[in-house]
């Protein structure tokens, strides 16, 4: 314990311990120079650990910030002549006279790639790592990598091998992946806990996973230094995430794949060892026999003939956690089916939230872009939930249910048609509302809706899907969309808006107000002033129109486009004018 807060005393103070808190030696950086030679050590294959050449250049002081340094080291041996600092030797331990002096965790840019010239992160800045407290606290990645210029010292890529992703979903997520210093590679077998295994120490290959189960997401680095059941690693951050909880495995390397742009090892997790805890800027530590909590994930996809289940674990980050669920979602949809074209998906997602009620969503999509649309449209919602700003969210559990049909259902709104040409108020519209179906023949559909007593002047009947609906509400009254908390969150995401609904809305230019998320209407000029005079400005909010009265209808598709009808209650106006697509005189009877 002395030992230990001695350690923290001569950081704080800008000056490295001589020794580590085990027994393995450490050395300063005030004792390095330019000429010392050294000895690395990392996998290059398989588990077995194999070292490497080190010959000191100098040390880089205040390199990223106040005593923050950097020992700049040209490496040698094994395959690294042909292929430069590889993707994956992140966390290498590097010794002199059997000394630890830290870990390789950086490269010189391109115009250096085939030299391997490699930053080394001192020890000392990632033992501190064991002092930081274990208590998790939700956060969300947010570092960005930076652009690659010639000469520039960046942080060694972190290989992120993929299993059970269709190469689709890894080239789409790419450029999101890649801006947070991943290298996504496409894998295969997933943890594979039957490959040789070793010792977990210093040089081993250190997997950190993103997923596990029937699909595999794992960042593979160096394990550094080990005491006791601590360990530490890859010489920089992985996402920046601080304390954090993650899951810590061995890995086995396939092969070391030499590339002019960046070389990288290809691998793949083995068994579970323990949970990352600390990630931040001078590596990643663990806690070997820890376990780590991830968000249970169920895709429950069915066709005619055929279903199959996937069942995984994912990271709950506020950032990646959306992108890794929307991969996964497309991934199990186009792996099941073989599918990427025309198809109709009817879906639904059950979350299951801590101390709360599960909230259930349904809809259905169809088209080109079906499979694209029901991944987004069904995982848009547990997304916002994730990076809600109001508190974090443990998701207990997520439920996918896609049924898959290969045909398109996607009908336009292509007429409508009243049954006379003027109304007065207290009347039923009764409207027939035509729909063309994509190879299909015209299908009518018959909505009635009652116009209010007390309705005058001009009106519009809008007719829509309900999804489209929402939207356009979202502009009308964003009072009623707002949230303050979580509980609105959880309102708003649930609130009506599929696709293959049909709405017809009886809409007035009259304004409106709305109170604490309450539409308030029929108020007079003066009191809507008043009411904005609230001394609390977000509490009233102006609507730009009144909804008067609204019908709605199940459809058996998906719809696109939208009619609208003129109304006018004016006894010396015009009952009705048509301004939707189409020819008037054929729409109105």
């Amino acid at each position: 314990m002395i030992k230990r807060i001695s350690a923290i005393v001569l950081l704080l103070f800008g000056m490295a311990p001589a020794t580590s808190v085990g027994a393995q030696p450490f050395m300063p950086v005030s004792e390095i120079h330019r000429g010392m030679v050294g000895v690395g050590k990392t996998v290059f294959q398989g588990t077995q650990i194999d070292t490497f050449g080190v010959e000191i250049l100098g040390v880089l002081r205040n390199v990223f910030g106040p005593q923050s340094d950097m020992i700049l080291a040209r490496l040698s041996g094994g395959p690294l002549a042909r292929t430069g600092v590889i993707a994956g030797m992140s966390g290498s331990p590097v010794y002199i006279d059997g000394k630890l002096i830290g870990a390789v965790g950086y490269a010189i840019g391109p115009i250096f790639v085939n030299e391997p010239i490699a930053g080394i992160t001192p020890i000392s800045e990632m033992v501190a790592l064991f002092n930081r407290p274990d208590t998790v606290v939700f956060r969300s990645a947010a570092r960005t990598w930076p652009a690659d210029g010639m000469g520039a010292l960046t942080q060694v890529a972190v290989p992120l091998m993929f299993s059970g992703f269709t190469p689709d979903a890894v080239a789409a997520s790419r450029d999101e992946l890649t801006s947070l210093g991943f290298m996504p590679m496409q894998g295969g077998g997933g943890a594979d806990t039957t490959l040789a295994a070793t010792e977990f120490e210093p040089g081993s290959s250190l997997g950190v996973q993103l997923i596990r189960g029937d699909m595999s997401v794992t960042g593979i680095g160096t394990l550094t230094h080990r005491e006791g059941d601590r360990i530490v690693g890859f010489g920089h951050e992985m996402m920046s995430l601080g304390t954090t909880e993650m899951p810590m495995t061995g890995a086995y390397i396939h092969e070391v794949l030499s590339s002019q742009m960046s070389s990288f090892k290809l691998g793949v997790a083995t068994k579970s060892m323990g949970a990352i805890t600390q990630d931040r800027f001078p590596g990643i530590a663990g806690i070997v026999g820890r376990s780590a909590s991830m968000m249970p994930v169920r895709i429950d996809i069915a066709s005619p003939g055929s279903g199959k289940t996937y069942r995984m674990e994912v990271f709950q980050d506020r950032l990646l956690g959306p992108v890794l669920l929307r991969m996964a979602v497309v991934s199990a949809l186009i792996s099941a089916e073989k599918l990427s074209g025309q198809a109709t998906v009817e879906g639904g997602v059950l979350i299951y939230l801590k101390d709360q009620a599960p909230i259930e969503i349904e809809d259905t999509f169809s088209g080109g872009q079906g499979l694209g649309r029901a991944v987004l449209g069904l995982t848009q919602p547990l997304a916002t939930l994730i990076q809600n700003p109001f508190q974090p969210v443990v998701v207990d559990s997520a439920i996918f249910r896609l049924q898959i049909k290969e045909n398109t259902r996607v009908a336009q709104i292509s007429g409508v048609r009243l049954a006379k040409d003027r109304y007065e108020p207290g009347d039923t519209l009764n409207v027939e509302v035509a729909l063309s179906p994509y190879l299909g023949h015209e299908k009518a559909i018959r909505l009635q809706i009652v116009i209010p007593y007390y309705a005058t002047g001009r009106a519009i009947l809008r007719v829509e899907s309900e999804q489209s609906s929402r939207s356009q509400d979202v502009k009308r009254a964003p009072g009623l969309y707002e949230s303050k908390n979580l509980s609105d969150v959880i309102r708003v995401i649930s609130l009506p808006g599929r696709n293959d609904v049909l709405v017809a809305n009886l809409l007035t230019s009259e304004q409106t107000v709305t109170v604490e998320r309450y539409e308030v209407g029929m108020l007079p000029e003066s009191v809507v002033m008043a009411l904005s005079q609230a001394r609390q400005s977000d509490v009233v909010q102006r609507a730009s129109q009144t909804i008067w009265a609204k019908t709605k209808a199940e459809t058996d598709f998906v719809l696109v486009g939208s009619q609208t009808v003129l109304l006018n209650f004016d006894k010396e106006g015009v009952g009705v004018m048509f301004t939707g697509k189409g020819n008037a005189g054929d729409q109105k009877k």
